[in-house]
């Protein structure tokens, strides 16, 4: 039976009482008492000439039909509200709320223009950014807080989509105590030989890709090749805390070359390394996998997609 041969509402009350798993929660969410709601409920099952649910004393389990007829039940109920805000849109402007993860080394380059370009055409909109490893931003994602996520490679192409960017240079920061060549903006890896070295690093998290990525890796190897290791005194995932260390002169921080706006108007000085370039992982903007993207949404992705 097609959509429009039944009532709308008795869709949106069976998905209610699948969800609550029971009748009575599911009258008390919809603000309507008990005896209706059983009511709508066989009659549906009536229109549909089949039943939905087994009903027992304590609960409520679906059928086989019923658990398809669910499944069916979400998808016309999020074609219907689609739709609806697809209308207010139109009537009123583009509206509502963009949920964006970021982590802090890309944040200060990637957002900001993008934000305030965004804004200036879509002044109805309100932004919630959350900070975090891209762990943390994939397991954000996975739980839905978030649409639009900004992260370095690798992700999981079996859970995400990806717009991914050219990799970039690390650069060493440093104060200006602790400055090394001072008539040059770059800096030889050598020549960070027995200098205290303070390092991002990428976490283990709890998302379902969970590979932990160390600048220590990379950074090691080259110096490797050159013939000496280099002295770490310090491996954090806060960029704050390394770029307020180095001001303080305890050490210098390696960080990507995009993370030196995270901090403007800085004394700090930031040197590209070279010879060799020691480069970072690429920067991505990634979304869930087949998960539907609000407006607003698809809106700002599209700002990164040219």
């Amino acid at each position: 039976m097609r959509c429009h041969e039944m009532e709308f509402r008795r869709i949106r009350y069976f998905a209610t009482i699948v969800e609550e798993g029971n009748i009575s929660l599911a009258a008390k969410k919809l603000n309507m008492a008990q005896p209706p709601l059983s009511q709508q409920l066989k009659l549906l099952e009536e229109e549909l000439n089949m039943k939905l649910l087994e009903r027992n004393t304590r609960n409520l389990t679906l059928t086989e039909e019923g658990k398809v007829f669910y499944e069916k039940s979400l998808e016309i109920l999020e074609v219907v509200e689609r739709t609806k805000q697809r209308m207010k849109e139109i009537s009123e402007g583009i509206s509502g709320t963009l949920n964006i993860g970021m982590i802090p080394s890309l944040g200060a380059e990637l957002l900001p223009e993008k934000i305030k370009d965004f804004y200036h055409r879509y002044p109805k909109v309100k932004f919630q950014i959350w900070e975090g490893d891209p762990n943390r931003i994939m397991e954000l994602l996975e739980k839905r807080v978030i649409e639009i996520g900004i992260v370095r490679l690798p992700i999981d192409y079996e859970l995400f989509e990806a717009i991914s960017f050219p990799e970039e240079p690390f650069v060493a920061v440093m104060s200006k105590s602790m400055e090394i060549n001072q008539e040059s903006q770059s800096i030889n890896l050598v020549e960070l030989k027995d200098k205290p070295l303070m390092l991002l690093r990428r976490h283990k998290g709890t998302s379902s890709y969970t590979e932990s990525i160390y600048v220590g890796d990379t950074l090691k190897k080259a110096c490797a090749n050159l013939g000496f290791e280099p002295n770490i005194m310090c491996e954090s995932s806060d960029l704050m805390t390394l770029l307020t260390w180095a001001s303080y002169d305890i050490g210098i921080a390696i960080i990507p070359k995009s993370a030196e706006k995270t901090i403007p108007n800085s004394s700090l000085l930031f040197k590209q390394i070279t010879n060799p370039v020691v480069m970072a992982r690429p920067p991505a903007v990634i979304w869930l996998k087949g998960r539907y993207l609000s407006t607003v949404a698809k809106l700002f992705k599209q700002y990164f997609e040219h």
